[in-house]
C-alpha cells in the first residue's frame, strides 16, 4: 500500500467517525428530546383546539396539523432515532421500518405541508375578503379540505411501498462469526430510471417543495401587509378585528417558523435530484441530518407558538389544565384590542390580571350579580364629546367576560341589572422590587 492510499484510507476513517458523532448528537440525543416534547406539545394542542370554545375552522385546520405532526414525529422516532442509538434495532427491525413504515412518514410531511397552505389559504380569505368568509370559512368545509389533502397525500406517496424491500443478509466478523441480519435495498421498481427521475426530479420537488412554499411566500406577505394596515387604524378597530388580527399573527408564526424549516431541504433535495452520488460526502451527509432535524423540530414548535402568540389558545390552556390549581371561580377573563387579561383573584370581589400582552396593569372589582358595563373610548384625561355606544358584554358561566375598547385608560359607568354594581379600573404598573 502506498502512501497517499494509506492516508486517503485514514481521511475516508476520520471522515466516517466524524460523521458518526455528529449523526449520534443530532439524530440521537438531540432528536429524541424533541421528538417526546413535540409529542407532549401535540397532544395538549389537540384537547385545547377540540374545546368547544374553540371549535372554529381555523382550529379544526391547527387541529389536523397536531395530528399530522404527531404521525411525523413517531415515524421519525422509529426511522431516524432508535436505529441510531440501538444496533439491534439498526439491524433487525430497521429495514422494515424503511420498507413499511418510511411511506406513512411521507404521507404524514406531505399532509403538514399542505395543511399549512390550507389554513393560510382561509386565513387570507378570512381577512383579505371578509364577505366571503361566512360562507366559505366553515367548519365543514374546513373537515372536507383535511379529507381532500389526507387522501391527496396517501395517493402521491402509494409509489413509496414499492420502492425498497428487506432482506436477509450474512456478515463474517473478525472473529470469523457469521452474523445474521436484516437490510434492505431498492426493488426493481426503485432502481427504474423514468421513476426516479419523473419522482425525485420532477413531482417530489414540485409537489413538496416548490409550489407549497411559493404559495406560503405570496400569501404570507400579503397577511402581513393586511395586519400592518389593520394596526394604523388600531384606534377605530374593534374586537372582532383586534381576535382576527391575533389568529393571524400567530398562524403567520408558524408559517414563517415552517419555511425556515424547510430550507435545507429544498437544497438537499434539488442536489440529490441533480446527482445522486452527493450522498458519499460528509458535508452533504451532515446536510441531510440537519434537514430530518429541522423538520421534526418544526413538527415539534407549534404548541409553543400558539402559546407564545395566541391569546385565546393560552387562556383556554390555562383554564383547561389548571383547574386544580385555579378554581372555576377564582378568575376571568377580560379582552381588548391588542391585550388579552387573565383575572386571578384576590379577595371576594377583586381580581387582578395575571396573563396579559401590553402595558396597563387592570384590576377588577366583581360581584355575582349580573351587570352591564358602558365604557367610554376616550382617555380619562380626556373630556368626551358624546355618549359612547354600549359595548357588547356577555357574563360567562366561571366570570365576567367583557369586551372593551382599545384605549390604555376607560372611564366605566356601570348600569345595574341586580345587586351592587362593578367596576373595572386600569392603571399603568409602577416599578416593583
Amino acid at each position: 500500500m502506498t502512501r497517499d492510499m494509506y492516508d486517503n484510507t485514514t481521511d475516508v476513517k476520520m471522515n466516517e467517525e466524524i460523521l458518526n458523532n455528529i449523526r449520534y448528537c443530532i439524530d440521537g440525543i438531540t432528536l429524541i428530546i424533541v421528538i417526546f416534547l413535540g409529542l407532549i406539545g401535540n397532544t395538549l394542542t389537540v384537547i385545547v383546539l377540540t374545546r368547544r370554545v374553540m371549535h372554529t375552522s381555523t382550529n379544526t385546520f391547527l387541529t389536523g396539523l397536531a395530528v399530522w405532526d404527531m404521525i411525523v414525529l413517531l415515524g421519525t422516532l422509529f426511522l431516524i432515532n432508535l436505529p441510531q442509538l440501538d444496533t439491534n434495532f439498526q439491524m433487525n427491525v430497521h429495514p422494515y421500518i424503511v420498507a413499511y413504515v418510511y411511506p406513512i412518514c411521507l404521507v404524514a410531511q406531505t399532509g403538514t405541508v399542505w395543511i399549512t397552505v390550507s389554513f393560510t389559504v382561509e386565513r387570507y380569505i378570512a381577512v383579505c375578503h371578509p364577505l366571503k368568509a361566512a360562507t366559505m370559512c366553515t367548519v365543514f368545509r374546513a373537515k372536507i379540505v383535511i379529507i381532500c389533502v389526507s387522501i391527496s397525500a396517501l395517493l402521491f406517496n402509494m409509489c413509496r411501498w414499492f420502492e425498497h424491500k428487506p432482506y436477509e443478509a450474512t456478515v463474517i466478523t473478525d472473529s470469523n462469526l457469521t452474523v445474521r441480519h436484516f437490510n434492505y435495498t431498492l426493488t426493481e421498481f426503485g432502481q427504474d430510471p423514468i421513476f426516479k427521475q419523473a419522482y425525485y426530479f420532477y413531482l417530489y420537488p414540485t409537489v413538496m417543495l416548490f409550489i407549497p412554499l411559493g404559495l406560503l411566500a405570496v400569501l404570507n406577505t400579503l397577511l402581513v401587509l393586511a395586519v400592518r394596515r389593520s394596526k394604523l387604524q388600531q384606534r377605530t378597530m374593534h374586537v372582532r378585528q383586534a381576535r382576527e388580527n391575533n389568529v393571524t399573527v400567530m398562524l403567520i408564526s408558524v408559517v414563517v417558523v415552517f419555511m425556515i424549516c424547510q430550507i435545507p431541504a429544498l437544497v438537499y433535495n434539488i442536489a440529490y435530484s441533480i446527482n445522486s452520488d452527493i450522498k458519499k460526502d460528509i458535508g452533504w451527509e451532515v446536510l441531510s441530518s440537519l434537514r430530518n432535524f429541522l423538520v421534526t423540530f418544526n413538527s415539534a414548535i407549534n404548541f409553543l407558538l400558539y402559546c407564545a402568540f395566541g391569546q385565546k389558545f393560552r387562556c383556554i390552556f390555562i383554564r383547561t389544565f389548571f383547574r386544580r390549581v385555579l378554581k372555576d371561580d377564582s378568575f376571568v377573563s377580560v379582552s381588548t384590542p391588542g391585550m388579552t387579561h387573565l383575572m386571578t383573584k384576590l379577595d371576594n370581589k377583586t381580581y387582578r390580571s395575571m396573563l396579559h400582552k401590553g402595558n396597563p396593569c387592570m384590576e377588577m372589582s366583581h360581584t355575582q350579580q349580573t351587570h352591564l358595563s358602558r365604557y367610554s373610548p376616550y382617555s380619562s384625561l380626556t373630556p368626551s364629546p358624546r355618549p359612547s355606544p354600549l359595548p357588547h358584554t356577555r357574563k360567562q358561566p366561571n366570570g365576567f367576560h367583557s369586551e372593551l375598547h382599545p384605549d390604555i385608560e376607560f372611564n366605566c359607568t356601570s348600569h345595574l341589572l341586580s345587586g351592587s354594581s362593578g367596576s373595572i379600573n386600569t392603571h399603568t404598573p409602577s416599578p416593583q422590587t
